[in-house]
């Protein structure tokens, strides 16, 4: 189903690679940076061979850019769904760690400072997010230039600007 040769993926091969159903995000992916920055560049060759396929996409079609946006759409609201979920993840380990630092006297620093560490690079996720999206919707704009977003896309785009 993958086409790492550089040849043009299918339309219906990205619907796949936007829905990602190889890879299931998981407290332990969250908890291993080497594993969760993988897992996220899986999920973000959508944008990249979105770019290369708005190139051969009849824009003059409405059918064409709803499709593309439907695949963007599902690219964007899976990795908020996972950047989320490992937020909390370390959230919850976090809090675990204080908890259980106070009761043993401060033994925990080093582990502490590390799950913090980790919380940062993910929340810093949502940034990199931003960018590839920005970069990706420019695309999209540019070639699908009468297609208009859904309301409840154009919430899901500007929840974190708030």
């Amino acid at each position: 189903m993958s086409r790492d040769n550089g040849s043009l993926a299918t339309l219906e091969e990205l619907k796949a690679k936007a829905r990602a159903t190889d890879v299931e995000m998981s407290t332990r992916i969250c908890l291993d940076m080497s594993h969760f920055k993988a897992v996220m560049k899986h999920l973000r060759k959508v944008d990249d061979n979105i770019i290369l396929r708005m190139n051969t996409t009849n824009t003059a079609a409405e059918g064409e850019c709803m499709a593309v946006f439907q695949i963007l759409q599902t690219a964007y609201r899976r990795r908020e769904r996972d950047i989320s979920l490992c937020l909390g993840v370390l959230d919850q380990k976090i809090e675990e760690t204080k908890m259980n630092d106070r009761k043993n006297g401060g033994s925990g620093r080093s582990k502490l400072f590390s799950l913090e560490t980790q919380r940062d690079w993910i929340a810093n996720e949502r940034g990199v997010e931003d960018i590839v999206r920005k970069r990706s919707l420019d695309v999209f704009r540019s070639r699908c230039q009468f297609f208009e977003f859904p309301k409840e896309f154009e919430d899901f785009l500007n929840q974190r600007e708030k």
